[in-house]
């Protein structure tokens, strides 16, 4: 990049920290809240059984998602008519615009995502298992790799009530394919691979060792019923406890960590950033040559 495009990342990265700084800080005040009230509700279980402790995760991606999409989703499609009539046209390159957005909203994420962990350290922390910068290094490049997301929804659409209406979908995507809620096959399998939450739902689990550390909630509780029922029936106490494994071999696969897995995850994250912040430019670029026909 020469220096006109140096100069161009400058000056806008400086025009969004004056004209966005009173929403980025509603967005980081809604975020502390959600965060809190999110950890509040799963605190109980999360590092003493396998199940609360995977919900717990999977809450905290969805926290992290959002927020990073909430923060980038009108942003470029609201300024998009004013870009085309003025800036584009006067010799303003859009590579260098999405890149002063993506400059100012790092910034942000990094910003959120101490919160976010300093919350998550508050309710969990003494119980917590695993890396704490490690898991703050996850929350930050899930939240801004969705915010990288957002992006490019924001570029391609033509207004903010457009992306208002896409986002849904988008979360509702992200969610699904996270392989909590639902055991993924086939073709849905090979299509979480390209989402957030399912590479972020990965390091949180190599993390935590979670298939390791915790034992099942409901694996126990069957246990229990099964063996007082053996027993009433017998007679007598069993000498040898049963045992009943209730994680599953997916999980097992799909949480262990042999070395680099972790690192590796969050390269994949890292790529997605990159990837997305093409992908916004190639979509605004796209866009205000449609709107200038």
């Amino acid at each position: 990049m020469d220096n006109m495009g140096l100069l161009q990342i400058q000056i806008y990265t400086k025009k969004f920290f004056r004209t966005l700084r009173r929403e980025s800080t509603v967005s980081v005040f809604i975020g502390i809240i959600i965060t809190m009230l999110v950890m509040y509700v799963t605190q109980e279980n999360m590092f003493k059984y396998y199940e609360g402790t995977k919900s717990g995760f999977f809450s905290l991606i969805c926290v992290c998602i959002w927020i990073g999409i909430f923060n980038s989703i009108q942003l470029v499609c609201r300024e998009k008519n004013d870009i085309v009539k003025d800036e584009l046209d006067k010799s303003l390159r859009a590579t260098s615009y999405m890149a002063s957005h993506f400059i100012y909203q790092f910034l942000l994420c990094m910003v959120q995502s101490i919160i976010v962990f300093i919350v998550f350290m508050i309710f969990v922390g003494d119980k917590m298992t695993g890396s704490p910068l490690a898991y703050l290094i996850t929350i930050f490049l899930i939240m801004y790799a969705s915010d990288a997301m957002a992006f490019v929804i924001s570029a391609a659409v033509p207004s903010p009530i457009v992306a208002m209406t896409v986002m849904p979908l988008l979360l509702l995507v992200q969610l699904v394919m996270a392989g909590v809620l639902f055991e993924l096959n086939g073709m849905a399998k090979t299509v979480a691979n390209f989402t957030v939450s399912k590479w972020g739902m990965s390091i949180f689990g190599m993390i935590g060792d979670i298939t390791n550390n915790f034992p099942s909630k409901v694996g126990g509780e069957a246990l229990t019923q099964v063996t007082e029922q053996v027993e009433e029936q017998i007679g007598m106490s069993l000498q040898d406890p049963l045992t009943l494994d209730m994680i599953s071999e997916v999980d097992r696969n799909m949480y262990v960590n042999d070395g680099g897995e972790v690192f590796l995850c969050w390269l994949i994250l890292i790529a997605f950033i990159v990837v997305f912040y093409f992908l916004s430019v190639y979509a605004l670029k796209s866009t205000t040559k449609k709107m200038k026909k």
